[in-house]
């Protein structure tokens, strides 16, 4: 009633429920959208439309799951509810003795408060992505008088760690660049979201693993320095036009799904989205450069580019990219692989409008 009753708000009287259920869509029950949208195709819009059909029908075409759904809502069925009970808040608070602004004590402040969070931490077996660092800085002279400010400010991680010694270097370089309104007298370590984080177990030889928990310290470090939105890798898009097949997004904001998986791997999935090998390194814009084919829409056999001519001794293609009209400038290329005689492979496409052609990378 709430999600699809064209009233903003509405209370159902005792004993109407069923009346004003049937005034609904189908797509209330939360059923599948598919289901929904074929009954709809047959004139069954609205709850009471599908009263009126037989059941037996109902379950052969479409399932138990829609008449589970249906007798849920009409209270025939019972249904068992989970509550949303969000996790519980993770905090530490640190008195600092008297109110103070001296650096010293604040970063020693910081680092004791970060070996009881984590000692928290690691007891729940969790880590933490999101931390907040609060200050209670109490006589801020305001319109209304002297009272306390609480002064947050956030650390976001490229994974979720419980590492004091990691958590205290970020402390460190956040307190040294903190400009409090007035001397703080408590410093507080919260966290709300928690995630799972399994003891890491050390290899005999150097891993993967390791040298990627060593990356991601760094990537944290360089953050914390200089902001999220500097310290970027790049993420790749369900896109035909190479140059805008990936985006730069913050480490700290889109972190890889596991920690295993390291930022320079492709994932399989994306891998098989592109019909052919794309170089690791686009350059900027791609250059013009004049080219020699046999036939007049063919491969090129030679290739001349910084006042330089180069012979191919390949060139594979080509790979076929258009845009759609309502993306704006149509792209129309032809791209091929080739080699030149001296060993370099590049990417290099015609523009299928106006003839010319462009170099747009290197197979490094």
């Amino acid at each position: 009633m709430a999600h699809a009753h064209p009233d903003e708000a509405v209370v159902v009287p005792a004993g109407c429920t069923t009346t004003e259920l049937t005034l609904l869509p189908v797509w209330a029950l939360r059923v599948n959208a598919k289901i929904a949208e074929s009954l709809a195709l047959v004139g069954v819009e609205t709850i009471a439309s599908l009263l009126y059909l037989p059941r037996s029908s109902l379950t052969s075409r479409f399932g138990e799951g829609l008449l589970d759904r249906l007798d849920q809502a009409l209270g025939n069925t019972v249904e068992v509810l989970k509550p949303y009970r969000p996790a519980s808040l993770l905090s530490v608070r640190f008195p600092l003795g008297a109110a103070t602004t001296r650096l010293e004590v604040l970063i020693e402040a910081a680092r004791q408060a970060s070996i009881q969070f984590c000692e928290r931490l690691e007891k729940r077996n969790v880590g933490a992505r999101e931390i907040f660092v609060t200050f209670d800085c109490p006589d801020v002279e305001t319109e209304e008088g002297s009272q306390t400010r609480y002064l947050t400010r956030v650390i976001n991680l490229s994974q979720p760690t419980r590492s004091s010694v990691h958590l205290r270097s970020l402390l460190k370089v956040l307190v040294e660049q903190l400009r409090l309104p007035a001397p703080a007298d408590v410093l507080t370590l919260w966290a709300r979201q928690l995630d799972p984080l399994d003891d890491w177990q050390d290899e005999l030889f150097a891993t993967e693993a390791s040298d990627f928990r060593a990356l991601g310290d760094l990537l944290d470090r360089l953050t914390a320095r200089l902001g999220g939105e500097v310290v970027v890798r790049p993420q790749l898009l369900s896109e035909h036009q190479p140059e805008r097949a990936f985006r730069y997004v913050s480490v700290v904001d889109a972190p890889p799904k596991n920690r295993s998986e390291t930022p320079r791997r492709l994932k399989p999935a994306a891998q098989e989205k592109l019909s052919g090998p794309r170089p690791l390194r686009l350059l900027e814009h791609p250059m013009e450069l004049a080219a020699t084919a046999v036939v007049p829409e063919g491969p090129p056999i030679a290739i001349r580019f910084h006042g330089t001519q180069h012979a191919l001794s390949t060139c594979v293609g080509p790979e076929r990219i258009e845009t759609g009209w309502w993306r704006g400038p149509h792209i129309q290329r032809d791209y091929y692989r080739m080699t030149t005689q001296g060993g370099r492979r590049g990417w290099i496409f015609r523009d299928r409008t106006t003839g010319r052609w462009f170099l747009h990378g290197w197979f490094d």
